[in-house]
């Protein structure tokens, strides 16, 4: 019996270390490469795809390059403001003490992100114009079915119906009785 166990075993091993997945699971299946490009890849296909001239491409790098450096100060503010709020959530103080906390550096974090949105909007103008009209036209069905794909990977959520209606206070407890009682009319002629 132990010797077939001793088989048994030996043959696992042998067998996972022939296997490709065990002997080196630190590298990319083999269509890795096609589903997620470098971002070499992506920036020549988009210049291509726009017919971009030698100028045009170093006026767009002179512009990611300028956006990179403006956003830099911001993101790193951002990263700064998250950290703050996971050690606030992770301190003993009262909860009330934290959340107050908490929501005043969750809208400086928005003020932020507005001051990146601005940024981002500034320097995508910025590159538009420096296209042809048939560039920007190209461009604009690009982002037509880049918009399209996003959709067709992320369906659309249900709309928002609220934090509920009135009644749902009216809704019966775990006794049977409502929680509070719904209002009465009032039918006098006043």
């Amino acid at each position: 019996m132990k010797k077939v166990l001793t088989y048994l075993f030996a043959i696992g091993i042998i067998s996972a270390g022939l296997n490709p997945t065990f002997a080196n699971p630190q590298t990319p299946p083999a269509n890795f490469a096609q589903k997620h490009p470098s971002r070499e890849m992506v920036r020549q296909k988009f210049e291509q795809r726009l017919n971009l001239t030698d100028k045009q491409k170093e006026e767009a790098r002179a512009i990611h390059k300028k956006g990179r450096e403006q956003m830099k100060p911001i993101m790193d503010q951002i990263i700064y403001k998250r950290q703050e709020i996971d050690a606030i959530s992770k301190t003993k103080m009262l909860e009330r003490a934290k959340q107050e906390q908490i929501a005043e550096i969750t809208t400086q974090i928005r003020e932020l992100e507005k001051k990146a949105n601005e940024i981002r909007k500034a320097n995508s103008q910025e590159f538009e114009s420096i296209l042809t009209k048939k560039q920007k036209n190209e461009l604009a069905k690009m982002k037509a079915e880049g918009r399209a794909e996003f959709e067709k990977n992320h369906p659309a959520r249900p709309p928002f119906q609220g934090l509920g209606t009135p009644a749902g206070l009216f809704m019966p407890s775990f006794t049977g009785r409502p929680l509070f009682p719904p209002p009465v009319p009032d039918f006098t002629n006043k």
